[in-house]
């Protein structure tokens, strides 16, 4: 697999697990009632908090791995499970949560009361709603995938590829009112499950090449040296 097909899945798959638009609804249950500049400087707070947790775990997650010494076949398999885990999980149940009613008392500014609200919500709705273990997971088998191939240009490709995703969830939580207008929960509803689809056939491979990968360096030898 080149470059381009590493980078395209990874963004499709990072985009899948994020899943703004599952998590529109809460965004908008949480906001609901602000102004339109508190609920704009919501937006970017959140959006931001997320780019720096999906970028810390892209560059550091591999040296997590090798501190705990998890080799990356043990962790695709794991990963690949919750993938499958979660998918299954987005497709057979309910998408639009109830959110949270928040009481906020009315500030001056609207971004002094945007990071009132920030602060309120930041846990659970930016992680581990929106940067959870399978967002995780996945960030941290791309970048082992990066540093096995010793490629600085996918390492970089990946880091530019998360960044877009973010910037993609900022935009989609500031068109939030407009996308559930035109779209309606039915219409919310369906992109979720097609995206939760697409989560669990991607766990499913990544079990399926760890599988792969444990049989093929340690089975097989290990036969091989027996047959000799």
């Amino acid at each position: 697999m080149n470059e381009t097909s590493i980078l395209s899945t990874f963004a499709a798959t990072l985009f899948a697990l994020l899943n703004p638009l599952g998590m529109l609804p809460i965004f908008i249950g949480y906001s609901a009632g602000m102004s339109l500049g508190v609920q704009r400087w919501l937006a970017l707070f959140v959006s931001l908090t997320v780019m720096g947790l999906m970028l810390l775990f892209l560059l550091t997650g591999t040296a997590i791995l090798d501190f705990f010494g998890i080799s990356l076949d043990s962790f695709r398999v794991a990963g690949g499970i919750l993938l499958l885990l979660i998918g299954i999980n987005i497709v057979t149940g309910d998408p639009v949560k109830a959110a949270k009613d928040l009481i906020v008392q009315a500030e001056a500014s609207a971004l002094r009361e945007a990071k009132s609200v920030y602060r309120q919500i930041v846990v659970p709705f930016a992680m581990p709603l929106l940067v959870g273990p399978g967002v995780i997971a996945n960030l941290i088998l791309y970048a082992s995938e990066a540093r096995a191939t010793t490629s600085d240009t996918l390492l970089l490709g990946l880091v530019g590829v998360t960044v877009g995703i973010s910037l993609l969830t900022l935009v989609i939580l500031l068109a939030g009112r407009v996308l559930r207008r035109l779209l309606g929960d039915v219409g919310l509803s369906i992109a979720t499950r097609i995206l939760g689809l697409l989560v669990a056939s991607i766990g499913m491979q990544f079990v399926i090449t760890g599988l792969s990968n444990v049989v093929i360096h340690s089975i097989a030898p290990a036969v091989l040296q027996l047959q000799h």
